[in-house]
């Protein structure tokens, strides 16, 4: 006990507490009889290595006689120990090598042979529930008497093997297995089969067995990001048996004429052009084409006939489309106004085809196939919005 009695002994206890090198619990006990309002405190301190060492620089415990407080056993961290099969004086050397190679490049590494010439009597059976319990990592040389003896559980090796396989899913990080003679089946107890190996016949993965030992990852990862990207759906194409007839492949469309009032449109017309083709191998020129327009969507001046919510325009003299042959063809102008935007855009422009092998159909909805630009050169797709109420 320092100097000052017991509260400088509590004054000390508490600066180690703060320091963190104690830990205090402190559980209230039953009342004193003697001072009514008052109860005992149960007060308890657990001291760490690193406390230990502390009283010990300080000179408040150590080896001498005159100290009321006996000296407690100096405490090291035990880095690595490296395990193996005697298997030959060849493999038991070249263990020895790398022991002490490993020493060389900072691991604090041992192995029985170092206790051995430090104790006349080593007890071995005591040294390898040392090794499950005191090392950080343990590095487990493969051979094959390694293979032969674990897996007959037999001798030093059979016993180690059985205390590692209870252990290794408990502490998958602390045992790390290598190898001297390349990866193969003749080197792997049954159990360690299907577990990382690092051969280090092979030089260049020495930097693995560096990121075992110091739990240091071989590369890092970049944080994930805070949004995944788009995922850009396939269009399926529509189902059609090639070199029958022509086939209707799109509608192009372009402004020619606008107008607007207060930055808003009141009418746009756009050019309208039919893209077909000819997949066949024979020549069409006797063929009509036949265009629904949207009521009220064309010229007043353009001929047609009214069926229901359209107006039918047809072109009886189109051009011959030969084999293999794509072309487009001009059709009336799309005239979209501020009293009808809505019902134009709610629309679709229906196309019929009518040639000797029969009638080809198609339907190019107006919403959202019509572009206009802005100021700025940007293509804006129409809207009711942009125009004048």
């Amino acid at each position: 006990m320092p100097a000052g009695g017991i509260d400088g002994f509590r004054d000390l206890l508490d600066g180690l507490t703060d320091s963190g090198l104690l830990n205090r619990i402190s559980q209230p006990g039953p009342p004193v009889a003697v001072l009514p309002g008052r109860n005992e405190l149960d007060l308890r301190y657990s001291i760490s290595v690193k406390g230990i060492q502390h009283l010990k620089d300080e000179g408040l415990i150590g080896t001498s006689k005159k100290q009321s407080i006996t000296s407690v056993p100096e405490v090291t961290e035990k880095e690595v120990f490296v395990t193996y099969s005697w298997d030959s004086r060849e493999h038991n050397e070249k263990v020895i090598s790398f022991t002490n190679f490993l020493r060389d490049e900072g691991f604090n590494a041992e192995m029985d042979l170092m206790h051995s010439q430090a104790q006349s009597a080593v007890d071995f059976m005591k040294m390898m529930h040392q090794i499950m319990t005191d090392y950080k990592k343990v590095i487990i040389v493969l051979s094959k008497g390694y293979k032969q003896k674990a897996e007959a559980f037999q001798g030093g090796v059979g016993n180690e093997y059985n205390l590692i396989l209870k252990d290794m899913d408990t502490h998958p990080n602390k045992y790390i297995l290598v190898s001297f003679d390349g990866i193969h089946d003749e080197l792997f107890p049954l159990y360690f089969k299907g577990r990382q190996v690092i051969d280090l016949s092979d030089r260049t993965r020495l930097n693995d067995l560096y990121a075992k030992l110091k739990d240091e990852p071989l590369i890092t990862f970049s944080p994930v990001g805070a949004k995944k990207p788009e995922v850009v759906q396939k269009e399926i194409a529509k189902f059609s048996i090639a070199g029958k007839d022509l086939e209707l492949r799109g509608l192009i469309s372009h402004v020619n004429n606008s107008s607007q009032f207060a930055q808003e449109y009141t009418n746009i017309e756009f050019d309208l052009s039919l893209e077909y083709n000819n997949p066949t191998d024979h020549v069409f020129g006797d063929y009509s084409i036949e265009v629904h327009y949207p009521v009220n969507s064309t010229g007043f001046d353009v001929n047609g006939r009214i069926e229901g919510e359209y107006k039918v325009i047809t072109y009886d003299n189109p051009p011959k489309i030969f084999a293999g042959q794509t072309r487009t063809y001009k059709m009336e102008s799309l005239i979209v106004r501020d009293s009808n935007v809505r019902k134009v855009l709610n629309s679709a422009l229906k196309i019929k085809v009518f040639t000797e092998n029969g009638t080809i159909e198609k339907e190019f909805p107006l919403a959202g196939s019509l572009v206009v630009k802005n100021n700025y050169g940007q293509e804006l797709v129409l809207t009711p919005e942009m125009f004048r109420s």
